[in-house]
């Protein structure tokens, strides 16, 4: 057999081979994946790192992270989770505001997740296409969150004060409204820092501290309202920093 030819067909087949690979859609990690692995012997860090290695976000509801401390994800993964959730966000709002985006590829966006099911990702989970255009919000926004806010200059309202009320006896139904109508005090987190250099703002709600709130008395329910408010007035926090871009004092 020639052996020219022979090279020329291997040639031939690891090239498309290779093309193959690279028209492979990148896939995100599963939400059950996260779960086996931070029951085994992993560290949290090589948790993070398997999750960032996959370049997956999760868009999570505020009762999915008790659900996940439940299902044994240590507290530095549920903070990187919340954290990534807030980067990919920052970064969408300012693309929607400025006018740029991430195009067509729905594994950029943050991945649904239904952890009754424990299954996450586009088309896995019934959410609105990230894909399609909407000009009341950035394109990937969780369906479930209240943006644009109805209010931002409503009744201060604090972390600490939901656990007082939650305990207190006001209702599940009242203490939903109740955020829904607030100012969320201490939570935007837009300023990193003194020593810290970052490009994108610290989550000042914590994925730990959301599956803390759980164990504090405060309902799934409530806990829903209160992460969906939270990137509600981050993301409104996030457009008019945008749209502010640039236009400081002049001297």
């Amino acid at each position: 057999m020639n052996l020219a030819w022979v090279a020329a067909v291997l040639f031939v087949l690891l090239a498309s081979a290779g093309l193959a690979a690279a028209e492979r859609p990148h896939q995100p990690l599963p939400i059950g994946e996260l779960v086996s692995l931070s029951n085994s012997a992993a560290t949290s860090e090589e948790v993070i790192q398997r999750v960032k290695g996959a370049a997956t976000t999760y868009a999570l509801r505020g009762s999915d992270f008790a659900k996940l401390k439940a299902a044994g994800v240590p507290d530095a993964v549920l903070d990187y989770l919340q954290q990534s959730l807030i980067d990919h966000l920052d970064l969408l709002t300012r693309y929607w505001t400025l006018g740029g985006g991430l195009g067509g590829c729905s594994f950029c966006y943050p991945q649904p997740v239904d952890l009754a099911a424990m299954r996450s990702g586009y088309p896995s989970v019934s959410s609105t296409p990230p894909t399609r255009y909407m000009a009341s919000k950035p394109p990937g926004t969780p369906d479930w969150v209240p943006y644009p806010p109805s209010r931002l200059g409503g009744t201060r309202l604090s972390v600490s004060q939901i656990v007082e009320l939650a305990n207190n006896g006001t209702s599940q139904e009242q203490l939903i409204q109740r955020i829904r109508g607030a100012y969320l005090e201490h939570v935007i987190g837009s300023a990193a820092p003194p020593a810290a250099i970052r490009s994108h703002p610290i989550a000042g709600l914590s994925g730990a501290q959301l599956a803390r709130l759980n164990a504090q008395g405060v309902p799934e329910a409530v806990l829903d309202a209160l992460q969906g408010q939270f990137l509600a007035a981050f993301i409104e926090a996030q457009r008019l920093h945008y749209l502010n871009w640039g236009k400081g004092s002049k001297r």
